[in-house]
């Protein structure tokens, strides 16, 4: 099984949307995945879910509920491992016991290998918080989204930093080689500006158009796909999902 996070540490730059539709893109292709929201915000589960839930992340981490009692179907192929922003369980779980169980989230992602699931997407929060560390130090890879704005460039210097530490600390080397720019317009010129300079970075750079039907999706608890095949971020979405299955 392979995890994959996605994370910067700034706000409004897309990762849930990524990390949603990339998760229900894999499901459609056939492959069974996990979509963890690791946000105190819980943004995917208000997005994915329809129904109240009984067990969250922290009830797996704190070792209260098992994995497979957790698991939200939220589509074909597609289960949603859920928090429940109002209660800052995992917010408690993170302040007070992560720092003695540092390795929770390998231990969840050998449980989500164990049922068969072939990925798990992460969907961190923007922080660099010691739970996001831990989710990034458990995933064998990070992708980053941005946003077409000038201190964005900055942001990736800063995660590239982190992330450093955080592979030299868990003695493991976590792949980081794709940046997804999101919500980009390519008749404004500063957002062709800030493409043409993150094409002279050394990563591999994915691009996901303004499109109001992501918005629109996330209100009827639906992934783009599901939403609107047609949709004209679908083909982005396709080429990163492509990218992440030929690695």
């Amino acid at each position: 099984m392979r995890s994959i996070a996605f994370h910067i540490q700034t706000r409004g730059t897309g990762k849930t949307s990524c990390a949603g539709n990339v998760a229900a893109g894999l499901a459609r292709r056939g492959h069974k995945t996990a979509l963890i929201d690791c946000d105190q915000q819980g943004n995917a589960s208000s997005w994915f879910l329809t129904a109240p839930i009984d067990r969250e992340l922290a009830d797996i981490l704190s070792g209260e509920a098992e994995t497979a009692q957790t698991l939200v179907e939220a589509a074909p192929g597609l289960f949603l491992i859920p928090v429940a922003p109002l209660d800052g369980s995992l917010t408690a779980f993170a302040e007070t016991q992560l720092i003695k169980k540092p390795r929770a989230f390998e231990f969840l992602a050998a449980d989500l290998a164990g049922l068969g699931f072939e990925y798990a997407v992460f969907d961190c929060s923007p922080s660099f918080s010691q739970l996001e560390r831990a989710v990034i130090g458990s995933a064998d890879e990070v992708i980053t989204p941005l946003t077409p704005e000038y201190f964005s460039m900055d942001g990736i210097e800063i995660f590239t930093k982190e992330l450093a530490r955080i592979s030299r600390a868990m003695r493991r080397d976590i792949r980081h080689d794709k940046i997804v720019c999101t919500m980009i317009n390519r008749s404004f010129s500063h957002h062709l500006a800030f493409y043409e300079n993150l094409r002279k970075l050394d990563y591999r750079i994915f691009t996901v158009p303004q499109d109001t039907r992501i918005p629109k999706a996330q209100i009827f608890h639906q992934s783009l796909y599901d939403f609107d095949p047609k949709a004209k971020a679908v083909p982005s979405f396709e080429e990163l999902i492509q990218a992440i299955t030929e690695a």
